[in-house]
Parts: C-alpha cells; structure tokens; sequence
C-alpha cells in the first residue's frame, strides 16, 4: 500500500508539473502574445517597451525558469489585465463549479448505479430495454441543444424555473439536471454491463447453492466486485464537471463558474490565470484519482498489500 501510495504521489506531480509546462509554451506557439494584448495601433516602439517590461525580450528558457522558480511557491504571477495574483482569481470561481458538480455527480450516481443495478440484475426484461434506451439518449443528447431546450421549455415557455442566475435552489435545478444527464446515461450503462458480467462468474452460483438471498447476493457481493469500474467512471465524469466541461451550461445559464471564467480567460489570452487554472484542474484531478483509489481498496483488499 506504501508503495503505490509512493508511485500515485510520483506520478500526480509529474502530471502538474507537465499540463503548466506544456501550457506555458503553448502560449509562445500561439503567437506574439505582446501583440495580443496591445492594440493593433500601437506604435513599435511602444511595444518593444512593453514587451521589455512584461518581461518577454528575455529568451524563452529564461522566462519559463523564472516560472517554474516561482510556481513551485503557488505565485504564477499576476492576471495579464486584472492585476491580481492568478491563483486567487482562479479559485475564485471554482466553490460556484463545486456546488453544481457535486449536486449533478451525486444525482446521476444515485440513478444511475439504481437503475443500471436493476437492469443488469434482469437482462433482456422490459426494464432492462428500457433503461438502456433512455441511457443511449443521455450520452447522445448534444449538450449545447440540451441546455438551450431546457431553458426554452422550462425558463421561457413554462416559466417555472429562472432563465440565469445564481444563489437559490431554484437556479440550480436546470444546470444540474443538463450536466447530469450524459453522465447519469454512461453510468446506467458500466453498472449495467459490470453487474452482467459479476452475475455470470462462478461465485454467484456458489452463493446461490448457499441459500443467500437474490439481493444479498446483488448488493453484497456482485455490485461490491463491480465497483472499480463504475468508481472510475464516476471519477471521470467528476473530473470533467469540475475543471471545465460545465462551460456550456454555465455560459447559457449564467452561472459564475470555473467554466465561465476559463472561456474568458482563453478569450482574453491572460495565460497567469489559464496556468493557475489548469493547476487547479490537475490538482481536482489528483485528489480525484486518490478517491477512486480508495474505493479501489475497499473493494479488493489485496491491492493494500501491493
């Protein structure tokens, strides 16, 4: 257990230490970003002058060793246009992000493990053909045309929810049903697929010849083996509901989000923020990673003598 502890540890600060990396460079590939910032007008003396005060006349390896000397302390300077230390600006928005994530991942992983449960426990039954029909539709359904029908239907035409804001239950309910519905569909779909296959191994027949119960043997035994697959997909959707996939339905429904204030950042190329927030997605990534890892454990004690 030590050793893979180690090894997670290893390899989570490889991976920040790789996404800024690469994030800082791309900012050079993408073009002068001096010229980006300064109007298209500006004399050309006035933009070297600039340039000599931001700091970009420098060579490139210099720039990013003065970068890495100080993004080792959290500091990954100050917004290009806000003039504030990047990393608070970029956990400003994210509680906001948390809030709807953690709703919409906790709603599509009651379901759907429920209803993914229920349909692998009675394979080729009504309910099965059923559940996995509406989960084909959750994972097809474009998100961008299911946001703006949601508001449409339930905002302009019914008018029984808000259109945009933030703050009340009421506000949430159209981001969290949109951004729960692609991963309550693929959740349906590993649960029902892993508890197919846990049903059909040896040790459920054993389990039956021992007179255990068809829910016992489903809850306690099959879902228990089943869980490292449908753990990963819940960690995976948890991680893109919270580093930027809510994009869309934050911008539609006005929700100052992690999304939101990443479109703007890229929009106004302040590369401080877009690094501070791609650390703050790799760090969500991380501790994501080590949940699952421990749901791992819990399911397969042998791993904790590795």
């Amino acid at each position: 257990m030590y050793k893979l502890a180690m090894h997670r540890l290893g390899h989570s600060a490889l991976l920040i230490f790789g996404v800024v990396t690469v994030i800082f460079f791309t900012n050079f590939l993408l073009g002068d970003p001096v010229r980006v910032m300064l109007p298209a007008s500006t004399p050309p003396e006035a933009v070297e002058e600039f340039r000599r005060q931001m700091g970009f006349d420098r060579p490139i390896l210099v720039q990013y060793w003065d970068f890495i000397s100080h993004a080792v302390f959290l500091d990954f300077g100050d917004s290009w246009w806000q003039k504030s230390p990047s990393l608070e600006i970029a956990l400003r928005p994210f509680p906001a992000t948390l809030q709807l994530g953690i709703v919409a991942v906790a709603l599509a992983s009651i379901l759907g493990i429920g209803i993914g449960l229920f349909a692998g426990a009675r394979p080729g039954s009504l309910w099965d053909k059923l559940a996995t029909s509406l989960s084909i539709l959750g994972v097809s359904l474009p998100l961008i045309w299911f946001t703006l029908m949601m508001a449409l239907i339930f905002s302009v035409w019914l008018g029984i929810l808000p259109t945009a804001g933030y703050g009340t239950a009421a506000h949430m309910v159209l981001p969290v049903v949109t951004l729960a519905a692609l991963p309550l569909g693929r959740t349906v779909q590993i649960t029902r697929a892993s508890i197919i296959d846990e049903l059909a191994k040896p040790y459920i027949t054993t389990a039956h010849s021992k007179g255990l119960s068809e829910r016992t043997i489903i809850l306690r035994h099959a879902l228990r083996n089943a869980l490292p697959p449908i753990a990963t997909e819940i960690g995976w959707e948890s991680a893109l509901l919270l580093t930027g996939y809510s994009i869309i339905v934050e911008s539609v429904y006005g929700w100052p989000g992690f999304g939101f204030a990443l479109y703007h950042a890229i929009l106004t190329r302040d590369m401080p923020v877009i690094i501070a927030m791609a650390f703050v997605a790799a760090m969500v990534v991380v501790f994501i990673n080590v949940i699952v890892d421990i749901i791992y454990v819990i399911a397969d004690p042998t791993i904790r003598k590795k």
